[in-house]
């Protein structure tokens, strides 16, 4: 009889686990987002006593919590709720930045042609949210909110996408994940140019000239990922610094990152099969248990390869999804989600012209902005539908563009500061700075259900089932 072989069977090739497809899942983000929104939710209005003192007043506190910061030689404070979103939420928009270069060097918008109807259906869908927003708000103290139903949720619709990803065609996918990403990069200028206060020249001028370092390194060949870290964190607490919201910093510094490999596919091919032959040349077949010295060192050649021949950008991005998408993202709602609401005075907050504004902008502006935009774009014969695209299903997708949520949330807080947050001109009490940001966030998280759930209902009302699909396909 065979002996038996000592190791396993080996898992089928390019094998994912179970863990690396929940991590690279969008919907799973999107759920994961959701629970921590709703669970802000739930202790912000709870009752539960925790020590004498309710839920609601601990996850207050929480967020109040002030912690110090040693920047050049002095001790600055700041709440925790500030640090997050300013410091957690520049790696978010750093990933931001990455998906928008590498969709214009070879993506969706790596050409005038197929560029040009997710760019006007994004334009579209961030003015007339911002018009709706700012004639319901005309003349008051909110006025300067339009900017919050401006954006699009990348990572919920992204979500209602992963789960809607048999029956949709391919190019309805693309289309409305380009137009988030444009929607984001017009998210990040108006937050630049509109939310931005009084700015220090010295340190925004430091962290200028250290991104304009991180873009000669990328091209003198560094990949060194310290350095770039290092980099980074002197950019973060010099935008910090400035004035300018240091999410900003995310975005330059992302554009930066090198998006060309070490070498190309073909090249990378010959030298893997050289580094084989010599692993198997360096067999001993005494002892399979473990490789050999001489064995290790190929091994370690070929995981430099393995990264040679992958851009920066691509590795880079892949390692941190996960990361923004279940744990970033999530801490950002959660921090933002606690919308404290008297719910005997429930008709208060929908009796404000901000929340209606928000509501309108992201469910009537989008709509009539993105599919709009659209029609026109494609009449006027500049563009054409993707591929097995109909106007139906653009229409779904409109509703899915109205999901705010978290670009949304990050506006109105820059908008309507209250407490460490303070210091922006729109609104002069703390008090109706909390007014109006309550008022915002109901109609950013009342908006974002109802254009979910809506878009997700006409999604699967003008797409096929995929069984309906493959009968259609095998009779043509």
């Amino acid at each position: 009889m065979p002996s038996k072989s000592k190791f396993p069977s080996p898992p089928p090739l390019e094998q994912e686990s179970t863990l690396q497809k929940i991590l690279h899942h969008d919907a799973m983000g999107a759920i994961f987002l959701l629970v921590a929104a709703g669970a802000a939710f739930f202790m912000a209005n709870s009752n539960f006593m925790i020590d004498g003192q309710p839920l609601s007043v601990w996850y207050t506190d929480l967020w109040h919590l002030d912690l110090g910061l040693w920047i050049h030689g002095e001790v600055i404070s700041k709440s925790l709720h500030h640090l997050v979103n300013d410091g957690l939420m520049a790696i978010f928009f750093f990933i931001v930045g990455l998906e928008i270069k590498r969709e214009l060097l070879v993506g969706e918008l790596a050409s005038f042609r197929k560029a040009l109807l997710p760019i006007a259906a994004a334009a579209g869908g961030m003015i007339c949210p911002a018009v709706v927003y700012s004639i319901v708000n005309y003349g008051s103290e909110t006025a300067s909110g339009w900017g919050i139903p401006m954006a699009t949720d990348i990572a919920f619709a992204a979500g209602v996408l992963g789960l809607l990803s048999k029956r949709i065609p391919t190019g309805l996918a693309v289309f409305l994940i380009a137009l988030a990403i444009v929607d984001d990069l017009g998210s990040v200028t108006v937050i630049a140019l509109f939310y931005t206060d009084t700015i220090a020249l010295r340190p925004l001028l430091v962290g200028l000239v250290m991104i304009v370092l991180s873009f000669i390194f990328a091209r003198m060949g560094v990949r060194n990922a310290v350095v770039f870290v290092l980099m980074a964190a002197v950019i973060w607490v010099e935008f910090f610094l400035s004035g300018v919201h240091a999410t900003i910093a995310g975005v330059l510094f992302a554009f930066t990152i090198p998006a060309a490999a070490k070498y190309e596919s073909p090249l990378f091919i010959k030298r893997i099969n050289e580094l084989l032959q010599r692993f198997q040349g360096a067999e001993d077949h005494a002892n399979l248990l473990l490789v050999n010295s001489r064995q290790q060192r190929v091994v370690r050649a070929i995981e430099a390869e393995c990264i040679h021949v992958e851009a920066p950008l691509q590795r880079i991005e892949h390692k941190l999804h996960p990361i923004c998408a279940f744990i970033i993202m999530p801490i950002f709602a959660f921090a933002n989600s606690g919308v404290q609401v008297d719910f005997s005075h429930i008709g208060e907050l929908f009796n404000q012209k901000v929340t209606w504004g928000v509501i309108l902008g992201l469910l009537l502006g989008k709509q009539i902005g993105v599919f709009g935009a659209s029609w026109l774009t494609v009449k006027a014969g500049f563009a054409e539908l993707p591929k097995g695209v109909t106007w139906s299903q653009i229409y779904g997708v409109t509703w899915l563009a109205g999901i705010g949520f978290t670009m949304s949330l990050f506006i109105g807080g820059l908008a309507f500061p209250i407490g460490h947050d303070a210091g922006h001109g729109a609104v002069e009490t703390a008090s109706h700075m909390a007014d109006y940001l309550a008022g915002s966030k109901v109609g950013t998280l009342s908006a974002s259900i109802v254009a979910g759930s809506i878009g997700t209902v006409i999604l699967l009302m003008v797409t096929k089932k995929p069984d309906e699909t493959t009968v259609e396909s095998n009779q043509a």
